[in-house]
């Protein structure tokens, strides 16, 4: 297995170009083509209502333009650049959505409010990885992650959410060094006594990963933030998740758990629905 067609979303935010160098990184790993989305709001709202592209905006796409192409002819990779013709702000998340269910992987950059107007909708992230039925990678705005998928750590609690994120990140789990799977149990859930079924260890193994497996429980709302540190304690540089699933605690509101990860995770996130 492994990604094919990799698109990068790309706005005016002051962490594009690291997020572009980690897609490019990537691409160069697995051999794919990479296509760049210009995608931001516009802050002339003159021309949004008009549906064309404002000056800001245009200008703004063509710097976008000419880094992606730099970029990708120094990497030797194959490669395209699509800009959106507008920023109104539904129409800059759906063609993000639209655009991505066309690729094997998406890489967005994690929501900066300091950037304001030159960064995507701060829903963005969500509503991909809920409504374009791909894995979506989330890199940090804090740092440069040019090595992405060599220690892996794994989310895992045997959820739908859990499986299909653990079977879209495999073309990562397959390249990587150390594969951790971390599972955060409850004190119900840790006391409860099953029929013994096929294990993610088993799984992984017959895909060529061998794997670590580690677990804990927790007796508060910390659940994310203690998935959080364990993953920081295996020395990952991305973490595997699946988005809007339960972790730990199946009363808490669905969604609340991946809304915090995707504001907090320090390293890059690949979230999948």
């Amino acid at each position: 297995m492994t990604y094919k067609h990799i698109l990068v979303h790309l706005d005016s935010s002051p962490h594009v170009e690291a997020r572009l160098d980690a897609a490019i990184a990537l691409a160069q790993r697995h051999g794919a083509f990479l296509r760049g989305l210009f995608a931001q709001g516009d802050r002339n709202a003159t021309s949004v209502i008009a549906r064309r592209s404002s000056d800001h905006l245009g200008e703004a796409a063509s710097r976008s333009e000419a880094l992606f192409k730099e970029k990708l002819a120094a990497s030797g990779l194959q490669g395209h650049w699509h800009g959106l013709t507008h920023g109104e702000y539904n129409h800059v998340i759906r063609e993000v959505i639209i655009w991505s269910r066309f690729a094997d992987l998406t890489v967005l950059g994690q929501y900066d409010r300091e950037a304001g107007s030159q960064a995507a909708p701060e829903e963005l992230n969500e509503q991909v990885v809920l409504n374009s039925g791909r894995p979506v990678l989330v890199i940090p705005y804090a740092g440069r992650f040019a090595a992405i998928g060599q220690r892996v750590a794994v989310a895992w609690n045997a959820e739908r959410e859990a499986a299909r994120a653990l079977s879209d990140a495999m073309p990562m789990l397959e390249k990587a060094k150390e594969v951790t799977v971390i599972t955060v149990l409850t004190q119900a859930s840790s006391s409860a006594s099953e029929t013994p079924r096929v294990g993610v260890l088993d799984h992984l193994a017959f895909h060529g990963v061998t794997a670590e497996q580690t677990h804990f429980t927790v007796t508060d709302i910390g659940a994310m933030d203690a998935l959080l540190a364990r993953a920081m304690d295996t020395g990952a540089d991305l973490l595997v998740m699946g988005a809007h699933g339960h972790y730990g605690f199946p009363f808490l509101h669905r969604g609340s758990g991946t809304r915090h990860v995707l504001r907090t995770c320090p390293v890059p996130l690949l979230l999948s629905h």
